[in-house]
């Protein structure tokens, strides 16, 4: 059973988390993920980086050195996967009132830039149409809150009633 997080939350999500890591990414959690990684160098990683390691893999989960350091994660359905640690370990999913954001591809903390600045790297119907830009300083993904964001919200909003 998995126990509620003291702030702030780091996680390290397993080879079969993908698209949970990048959904905890844009709500602001730092998220470490790997596609390919042994077990043993994710555990080493995880006690390392003090991470709670986020799993669907129950032969991970059962290993004595992370007794009280996971969460199994149940469904394979993302909508199950985030009411989940919700419940479990009681994290807020609301995007609108994060202090930071993470690149999704990368974990690295956004940071605000100039419009002029984004206009270059955007499709020129986003420059002309947004005001706010976030940049990743490590890759250099740009992010503004469009449609997806707003379809972001409405999913999350659907967890609460759902």
């Amino acid at each position: 059973m998995s126990t509620p997080l003291s702030q702030p939350h780091r996680f390290f999500a397993d080879a079969m988390l993908g698209r949970l890591a990048r959904w905890l990414r844009i709500l602001g959690y730092d998220t470490a993920y790997e596609r390919t990684i042994a077990d043993d160098v994710l555990i080493r990683r995880a006690l390392r980086e003090n991470r709670w390691l986020l799993t669907r893999d129950t032969y991970l989960a059962q290993r004595k050195i992370l007794r009280g350091r996971h969460t199994l994660i149940a469904d394979d359905r993302l909508h199950d996967q985030l009411r989940q640690l919700k419940q479990e370990l009681g994290l807020r999913l609301e995007p609108n009132g994060q202090a930071t954001y993470r690149c999704a591809d990368c974990n690295a903390l956004l940071e605000p830039i100039a419009r002029e600045q984004a206009a270059p790297l955007v499709p020129p119907l986003v420059a002309a149409q947004y005001q706010d830009f976030l940049r990743c300083p490590r890759c250099g993904r740009v992010y503004w809150p469009g449609s997806h964001w707003t379809n972001l919200c409405r999913e999350l909003e659907r967890l609460d009633t759902a």
